[in-house]
């Protein structure tokens, strides 16, 4: 009833003519016209300050299919997408790079960064190969672990007896995380430091090197 009391209150503060006037009418269109329109530019502004904030956007080579190490990207693997700047990792490939080859697997929906690709021109073990390393071939025997490449090893070289003047044939790592960038049937390629191939050269032409397989 107090409620009631109230609003009765207020309609007599205005007489009925003047709240049914067609200017009073208006006036209360323009009124809501105009909250409308505040609320509407309210909302613009927080989406350009919310785009202000990611960045603007920014074309991005993204994998459509996995891409395995090693493989040559065709057409069909990759996709060009529009991505907001601030979730575009370093390094992204705005290019196409079709025809490198990939040196690091990149899943479905990823971005193709240039880390992840070999410089145009190089193909095969060539474009796996780190710069600044270099790449030796050991023969395998039957009892080789089996390895695919990208695997990371350490090579242990083992020598003779009759070679040394120890009791006992000496076994000790050459390199360690060599990287696999090729395998056949008959030898494993490796890919190591500069400062570790001389090394593994004169055990592979004086003992016998073997490929430990590293988990880590």
């Amino acid at each position: 009833m107090r409620i009631r009391r109230r609003v009765i209150a207020r309609r007599r503060l205005l007489p009925r003519r003047v709240r049914h006037h067609p200017l009073v009418r208006a006036a209360a269109l323009i009124t809501v016209a105009m909250l409308a329109v505040s609320i509407a530019q309210r909302t613009a502004a927080t989406a350009v300050e919310a785009r202000r904030q990611w960045g603007q956007e920014r074309t991005v080579i993204v994998a459509r299919d996995r891409i395995v190490l090693g493989n040559v990207i065709d057409a069909d693997a990759v996709t060009t997408e529009r991505w907001p700047a601030a979730l575009v990792p370093a390094g992204a490939l705005a290019d196409s790079p079709v025809g490198r080859t990939a040196i690091a697997t990149i899943e479905p929906g990823e971005a193709v960064i240039a880390a992840r690709v070999a410089p145009e021109g190089l193909r095969g073990v060539a474009a796996l190969v780190p710069s600044g390393w270099r790449a030796l071939a050991i023969p395998v025997g039957p009892t080789v672990v089996a390895l695919s490449v990208g695997d990371h090893v350490d090579l242990i070289a083992g020598f003779d007896v009759a070679s040394t003047n120890a009791g006992r044939a000496p076994a000790f790592n050459v390199a360690e995380d060599a990287v696999v960038v090729a395998v056949d049937e008959q030898r494993i390629t490796v890919a190591v430091p500069e400062g570790d191939a001389t090394r593994v050269a004169f055990a592979i032409v004086a003992g016998t090197v073997v490929a430990a397989l590293r988990t880590t």
